[in-house]
């Protein structure tokens, strides 16, 4: 876990999106580290943290947050920073446990599609084949060839960032090379379906401020219509969406001090 300690200051989990690390936050924490205590855990299966035998159940994500507040922040309120799938979570454990948020930032997220039925089928044998045999490790030759390909899926980022997050992503492994640092398992898709309606039920529960912070440029734009993103924002009481135009996917990374701007101001620090 990466940790911007100011134990005098509001705690703030900053919390990463599927198979990413915590680390990509570090750019937009230094922004932010002098104003607050940053916490920025790896989810179960992802960086440095233990994986789950079992697979990956994403109430289990909403447990593991619980834990770590009791864990870090003891009886103390906290605000959440959630990034892509860290935003699913924290959004959930805010109408879960609202007497414990002071604030809820969305970070491109809250934007997952509603699963179509015709797919169950299909889900859930790729789920019962995973059982008995799980996907292998993604290997790369080298850091660079790691790099060329998460270029390809963020084209916004620099060639910095890009090798940033080659290097968070990847550990040695036994042939040479290197091997992406999150399980596998985590591209087996969930043999459960998701229904937005679930999640919008919990939403109307969170009592704390909410900052929906969207890149303009970002493909998760097109996974759900304007219609229906603006569906789910509504469902919570006090809300604010500002849209990057000019952010893609990981705005967090590719604009930290704008990113930070932004949260620093909704903060109140």
């Amino acid at each position: 876990m990466r940790h911007w300690p100011r134990n005098d200051w509001p705690s703030v989990f900053l919390l990463h999106g599927l198979l990413d690390t915590g680390a990509s936050f570090a750019p937009m924490a230094e922004h932010l580290a002098p104003k607050a205590n940053l916490l920025a855990p790896d989810w179960r299966g992802h960086g440095d943290s233990d994986r789950a035998p079992n697979g990956y159940w994403f109430p289990d994500y909403v447990a593991d947050l619980d834990a770590l507040i009791d864990t870090l922040a003891g009886n103390q309120t906290v605000a959440l920073v959630g990034h892509s799938m860290g935003g699913q979570i924290a959004s959930l454990y805010a109408g879960l446990r609202p007497e414990r948020v002071t604030h809820l930032i969305c970070l491109d997220s809250l934007n997952v599609p509603a699963t179509a039925p015709e797919t169950m089928p299909r889900r859930y044998r790729d789920w019962l084949a995973a059982q008995s045999r799980p996907p292998a490790p993604r290997r790369y030759s080298d850091l660079d060839d790691l790099a060329r390909r998460i270029h390809a899926r963020y084209p916004e980022l620099t060639a910095a960032q890009v090798r940033q997050l080659a290097e968070d992503w990847s550990r040695p492994d036994d042939q040479g090379g290197i091997r992406l640092a999150s399980d596998p398992l985590h591209r087996v898709s969930f043999p459960v379906a998701f229904h937005p309606e679930d999640y919008m039920a919990v939403w109307q529960q969170v009592t704390a401020p909410v900052l929906c912070l969207d890149g303009g440029r970002s493909p998760a734009s097109r996974w759900i219509d304007a219609a229906e993103m603006q569906r789910r924002r509504d469902c919570f009481r006090d809300v604010t969406h500002d849209l990057l135009p000019e952010c893609g996917h990981m705005l967090h990374l590719e604009q930290p001090a704008m990113v930070a701007a932004h949260i620093a101001r909704f903060l109140g620090i």
